[in-house]
């Protein structure tokens, strides 16, 4: 029975450490509060869910001067 029990909790560690890796990936991706477009159709009003790993982000190296 303990072995189930460590098993499980090894388990729901693992899937929590994963969940965070792929946080950490999508908010590497970007989102518009950080987003260069100023343009951009999609951006949310204030408010609103911020979208990240949007097609239309672009990072301030990307500004064209």
């Amino acid at each position: 029975m303990t072995d189930d029990k460590l098993n499980k909790t090894i388990a729901d560690v693992a899937y929590i450490l994963d969940s965070l890796i792929l946080l950490r990936q999508i908010q590497q991706t970007g989102d518009c509060n950080i987003c260069k477009n100023r343009d951009c159709g999609y951006m949310p009003k204030v408010g609103q869910m911020v979208r990240y790993n949007c097609p239309f982000y672009m990072a301030e190296s990307e500004v064209k001067v």
